[in-house]
């Protein structure tokens, strides 16, 4: 549009540089895929060493002054003394970016409140205080540093972030760049909050935070004021919209300050990376419509994006199944109760909202609760029966736009088909044979998910049912076969194999 890069021109006639701002800039950047005590990542890494590339080759960040910490070399021990180093290197007139990309997690604190962690390669969920570094010291880093601008990037989702959510200046205020530049600043910009997932996608080769953080520094698209620079208030603004679309508003970012000083971190491109901006009234305000525009239709017209539906308490549910499940297309291992049998499952859940599964169940019965009476006592009429149930399931959620991973209403029809094998028992006669019958089963229930995890199911379940006895013959038969109808309970684990960022 009125945007090109790289080009070797002003910037809305304004030659701002990196060396008018800074003495110098340092970053720690990490990235973690492959975790020792957790699931492993699909991007992190990448997304790493793209920022570490876009801060040396468009930002002006010395390569000596980029560390880089990927997999096994961000141990628990490895990333606190990195950040106590780059905190002491850094002077007055400094800038430090920390950027992160890994799991992150929340704890609830004992006497209330809630603290975040971001997660090391040897990091465990059990031992979160010794193995994990909690939000609050990345807090207590900024305060010990002397540098002037600190602004932490954090591709994770988390709660419990202390920080306070005042903005800093409008780009109106007299002097804007003097005061932006030369007070100090304590920033910070997370991928989400608590109960979100981190959404990455093959086709993006990055993660929704990262793929628009590089679209917003790279290309320019958090200018927003046409200044020739990059603000983090900006920076923050544009992911929190951009981010909410590509993701189906599955995660939010939050950008948050860390004191009450107004300063802004600035990224000011290096000399091949400038942007050139038409400086009219005209030009301005096209380029915002169209950002406006852009954003509409992506909320609204891409098909490849969830479709949203806002619940009367003003909460937003999307039909996706990875809102906070852990993979495109999650599995679901069920344990089933119907009239006293029991069945073990495995069901896959797709975008369309379609299930495919396979269940195994198994029930004994005995006595003439469970068998027909024959004409002839003598035989006897004590009678048990062993059967097992082995067949695909197949289903689809009836409620499309309801959240799956919440406590609303998400109706769910499912028909099960398949062989049932029977070894049924006179105990009376001393004699036993084994028969197999083609069976079905269609079941409705709903759907509950308790944690990010463990859900269950209540609903009623409607088969075919088998009523066997031995003639005169002591040969097996089958008396009749007749309509159950039965209550059904399940409790579900989603997909521990998880290999999204929490």
């Amino acid at each position: 549009m009125y945007r090109l890069l790289p080009i070797l021109l002003f910037a809305y006639g304004l030659a701002l540089t990196t060396d008018d701002i800074y003495d110098n800039s340092y970053a720690l950047i990490i990235g973690i895929d492959k975790y020792e005590n957790v699931s492993n990542l699909d991007y992190a890494v990448s997304d790493a060493n793209s920022i570490a590339s876009l801060l040396k080759d468009n930002f002006n960040f010395p390569s000596k002054n980029v560390k880089v910490l990927l997999n096994n070399e961000a141990t628990y021990l490895n990333i606190r003394e990195s950040l106590d180093e780059i905190s002491s290197l850094a002077k007055e007139n400094d800038r430090v970016l920390i950027f992160f990309a890994g799991h992150g997690l929340t704890h609830d604190l004992p006497g209330g409140g809630e603290m975040g962690y971001i997660l090391p390669i040897d990091g465990k969920r059990d031992k979160l205080f010794a193995t994990s570094i909690p939000m609050e010291d990345m807090k207590r880093i900024s305060s010990m540093s002397q540098s002037k601008h600190m602004l932490f990037l954090i591709d994770a989702c988390y709660g419990g972030l202390a920080a306070t959510g005042a903005r800093g200046l409008s780009s109106t205020t007299p002097n804007f760049i003097d005061k932006i530049t030369s007070d100090k600043s304590r920033q910070i910009i997370t991928a989400g909050g608590r109960g979100e997932q981190v959404i990455e996608k093959s086709e993006w080769g990055h993660s929704a935070f990262t793929m628009n953080l590089i679209r917003a520094l790279k290309d320019g698209k958090a200018d927003f004021n046409y200044d020739g620079f990059i603000t983090a208030d900006e920076l923050g603004l544009f992911l929190k919209d951009k981010v909410s679309i590509d993701s189906g508003n599955q995660q939010t970012p939050q950008s948050r300050r860390y004191t009450s000083h107004e300063g802004e971190f600035v990224f000011v491109y290096s000399e091949n990376t400038v942007v050139i901006q038409d400086k009219s009234t005209d030009a301005k305000l096209d380029y915002l419509i169209s950002e406006m525009e852009e954003l509409k239709t992506q909320s609204t017209a891409d098909k490849t994006k969830p479709d949203l539906k806002v619940n009367p308490d003003k909460q937003q549910f999307d039909k996706v199944v990875d809102n906070t499940w852990d993979s495109d297309h999650p599995l679901v291992f069920r344990f089933v109760y119907i009239d006293e049998t029991m069945m073990l499952g495995v069901q896959k859940h797709y975008e369309d909202d379609g299930i495919l599964g396979l269940i195994y169940g198994y029930h004994s019965g005995e006595g003439k609760d469970d068998f027909a009476e024959i004409d002839h006592p003598t035989y006897g009429d004590y009678v048990k029966s062993y059967t097992h149930w082995i067949g695909p399931v197949a289903g689809r959620r009836l409620l499309a736009k309801s959240s799956v991973d919440s406590w609303h209403l998400v109706p769910t029809v499912m028909f099960g088909m398949g062989i049932m094998i029977t070894r049924v028992e006179n105990q009376d006669l001393g004699i036993s044979e084994v028969t197999d019958d083609f069976y079905y089963a269609l079941s409705l229930y709903n759907r509950f998910q308790v944690t990010k995890t463990i859900g269950f199911s209540l609903g009623v379940s409607i088969g075919n049912e088998f009523v066997y006895n031995f003639d005169g013959d002591n040969k097996l038969y089958t008396v009749y076969q007749r309509v159950n109808i039965s209550p059904l309970i399940t409790i579900d684990i989603t997909n521990p194999f998880s290999k999204k960022k929490d």
